[in-house]
């Protein structure tokens, strides 16, 4: 294998061209980049590490890992209501990696900053002897006192989440060869679930414009572990109710064949879903793009599941834990 280009003639060839979109970036030239936000703005910043064969399977198509690496951040984005602007990306290639598929890295990462109108203001890139990685720091702009919280719900509000769950934990069981007698339709479907998350952007602009208190966060970690998470911001308790929860067609199919699957829909992680608690009425004026699972309740930090035949148990942490 022919040896890989260095660092500046990388980024030069492959990351330089995405920078054009935005003066920010200073074309990658200089040292850092410089942006202001619009007037009457706060600025949001998130960052996630991703690491090959823990966050991402190493031998996947260059070009979904780089929109993962993109969409995972923007889902934290719209967890909070804000709206992209730029990111910064730091990368760290395996030393076994062409140019060719770092190029058509860039190539997936270009398309995806376009398609959602993100800026790429920077970065670092680097060999490693060890795994692949990418850390990608993402800013973005909510109006001046209104971001999304984790620590806004209380008793008496309903819990509600968009899209369906659970799809991309079975399809990462299915591209380990679990489910081989599902239709191929379905399998394609939890396939690109796993490798393609749908940061809910539209959903979240919507709970920003309807400025009412919402509490709010995304499911990355599985619904199961996150709950717990707005439990011990908010110092409530939630119950959910099984039945409720929003199932893909694939999902129900899965289910049908293996009832014990319950338990990585709610803990599987990766649904990157928007998860929300709020007023009931609040959450109805959302609209049709939240389905309501549950409730708040005042026994803080227990989760509960109604199950099928009604009776209520406390659900166990589950969680998906990237130290495990």
């Amino acid at each position: 294998m022919a040896a890989r280009s260095g660092e500046f003639e990388l980024i030069a060839r492959h990351f330089a061209p995405i920078a054009q979109r935005d003066p920010a970036a200073l074309s990658l030239k200089d040292d850092a980049a410089v942006f202001s936000p619009p007037a009457g703005h706060e600025v949001v910043v998130t960052t996630d590490a991703l690491v090959a064969d823990v966050h991402f399977r190493s031998i996947d198509e260059p070009e979904l890992i780089a929109k993962k690496v993109l969409r995972v951040n923007l889902s934290d984005l719209a967890a909070m209501g804000a709206r992209p602007g730029g990111v910064v990306l730091s990368s760290g290639y395996s030393r076994d990696l062409s140019d060719d598929w770092v190029a058509r890295f860039a190539k997936g990462f270009g398309e995806d900053c376009a398609a959602y109108d993100v800026s790429l203001w920077g970065g670092d890139t680097v060999a490693t002897p060890g795994p692949t990685f990418f850390s990608l720091t993402a800013f973005g702009y909510v109006p001046t006192g209104r971001a999304l919280r984790r620590d806004l719900a209380k008793p008496g509000d309903v819990l509600a989440v968009t899209g369906t769950l659970g799809d991309a934990a079975l399809g990462l069981a299915l591209l380990n060869g679990e489910f081989p007698d599902l239709a191929p339709d379905l399998v394609e479907f939890l396939k690109d679930r796993y490798w393609l998350p749908q940061p809910r952007m539209k959903e979240s602009t919507a709970c920003i414009a309807s400025k009412r208190r919402l509490a709010a966060m995304d499911i990355s970690d599985g619904l199961a572990g996150d709950c717990r998470k707005i439990c011990s911001a908010s110092r409530v308790g939630l119950v959910i109710n099984r039945d409720a929860v929003p199932l893909s067609k694939a999902a129900r199919e899965v289910l049908d064949g293996d009832e014990d699957q319950w338990s990585r829909i709610l803990a599987g992680g990766d649904d990157y879903e928007l998860l929300i608690a709020g007023a009931p009425e609040d959450v109805a004026a959302l609209g049709d793009d939240f389905t309501v699972i549950g409730g708040v309740t005042d026994e803080v930090g227990v989760v509960s599941l109604i199950g099928a035949d009604g009776k209520m148990a406390e659900l166990a942490d589950g969680g998906f834990d990237h130290f495990k």
